[in-house]
């Protein structure tokens, strides 16, 4: 019989994801040695205080305070950084690649501005930086990046890449409540932090795309370049005219790529009843890969959380098991951003009840090369107002703007209140 691996690991954190690692080693303890032929030991576990380790039932002895402590111990082999934020686990995680340890880490805000340094600094130290869980929790979005599309040019991905978001805007389709009601329930069942602004102003899912796109398309994509737009304006009125018209709004991340030409956006998006997307409900995420000939694979599950994350950090220390490396540390091109964005549009605006109107905001569409698809009006709360619902061919983002622009300036328009993708 082979000799079982012995795996050891210095464990930074034993936050709601770190206490979950452990139990899960704990409780898988048997399946790991039969699978992989391998067992995990927790060497050291770096917190701020000694007395936690004991209220999880952790022998007080794997305590330490000082990081030092883990580069000298040559019995580490991996060190697992779950303690989130930029700093100080961008100087950590430098300091344990230096003393030549492995890492793994869910630190999506950390690999987004800074993975490509600390690649870096992995390779040349012999060691590898693995970050599975950074992204989309139990969902093996990296992974099936980066072994199952080897043979095939990645034109697109685009997913839901935040659970809270999607949380609300289920409840507000499936309930009708408000935005302001749906961010309180996600709040007092923990999907939703006391200051939101992350998740609800597309910081969270921009993060996430920055990281795939670097492994779908090879391109060094940085944050900075995403187009970012929350669902905090987003209304009952908008969400009830989208199940009318047979869509489904949802908070998606999309990246396309064509001859090295990159557009990324993080915004909400009219998606078809017909797309498998506009089904994925709830906390879940997802992520639709779409290749020049494997056309779409969606992959779906739980993004976040202490269970769904601490499986796929125990899935990355059961690479070192079979020495797998990281085969995603590879030398990125330059991307070139496309600001042009080619899409649908649905567009809500308020427009004085006058003949005329209509045919006036046509011509403007019409002057900017801009079809449209479908037009509704509604009534509005003012008597002396419409609601003017438009749906667009697709366009460029170019002529939109200049569009809205003149639009917006025209007497009888008093707002323009919506302005949406259109997805299917």
């Amino acid at each position: 019989m082979a000799k079982i691996k012995e795996l050891n690991i210095a464990l930074l954190g034993l936050g709601t994801v770190g206490k979950g690692l452990v139990n899960l080693l704990k409780e898988n303890e048997n399946e790991i040695l039969n699978k992989h032929n391998a067992k995990v030991n927790i060497v050291r576990i770096f917190e701020r205080n000694a007395d936690k380790l004991e209220k999880f039932g952790l022998d007080r002895n794997l305590f330490t305070d000082n990081m030092q402590d883990i580069y000298d111990d040559p019995s580490v082999d991996i060190v697992v950084e779950l303690l989130g934020r930029i700093h100080p686990s961008k100087e950590y995680i430098e300091g344990a690649l230096n003393a030549k340890k492995n890492v793994v880490t869910a630190n999506k805000d950390l690999i987004c501005m800074h993975g490509n340094e600390l690649l870096k600094i992995a390779k040349s130290n012999g060691v590898v930086l693995l970050y599975e869980a950074s992204c989309l929790g139990a969902v093996p979005a990296i992974n099936t990046l980066k072994n199952n599309f080897l043979g095939d040019e990645i034109k697109s991905i685009k997913g839901i890449f935040n659970g809270t978001t999607n949380y609300i805007l289920t409840k507000m389709t499936q309930e009708g409540l408000s935005y302001a009601d749906c961010l309180k329930e996600a709040q007092a069942l923990g999907y939703a932090e006391s200051d939101p602004t992350n998740d609800v102003e597309g910081i969270d899912a921009a993060y996430k795309l920055c990281i795939l796109s670097r492994f779908a398309f090879g391109l060094d994509a940085r944050f900075e370049d995403i187009s970012k737009k929350g669902i905090t304006n987003i209304t009952p009125q908008d969400i009830h005219i989208a199940g009318r018209l047979g869509y489904t709004i949802k908070l998606l991340a999309i990246a396309k790529c064509n001859d090295q030409r990159l557009e990324m956006r993080v915004n909400p998006v009219f998606v078809s009843n017909n797309h498998q997307l506009s089904k994925i409900n709830g906390a879940f995420n997802a992520c639709t890969v779409e290749g020049n000939y494997s056309d779409e694979i969606t992959l779906i599950g739980r993004g976040a959380g202490s269970h769904p994350t601490a499986s796929a950090v125990a899935n990355d220390i059961m690479n070192f098991a079979h020495k797998m490396g990281d085969v995603g540390q590879r030398v990125l091109k330059k991307a070139k951003m496309e600001k042009d964005g080619i899409m649908k549009y649905y567009l809500r605006m308020s427009i004085l009840d006058k003949p005329g109107i209509l045919s006036v905001i046509a011509k403007i569409f019409g002057d900017n090369k801009i079809s449209i698809e479908s037009v509704i009006q509604d009534k509005n709360e003012n008597p002396e107002v419409k609601s003017l619902i438009i749906v667009t061919h697709s366009t460029s983002s170019v002529n939109m703007n200049k569009a809205l622009d003149k639009i917006s300036k025209n007497e009888a328009v008093k707002s323009v209140d919506a302005v949406l993708e259109v997805l299917g």
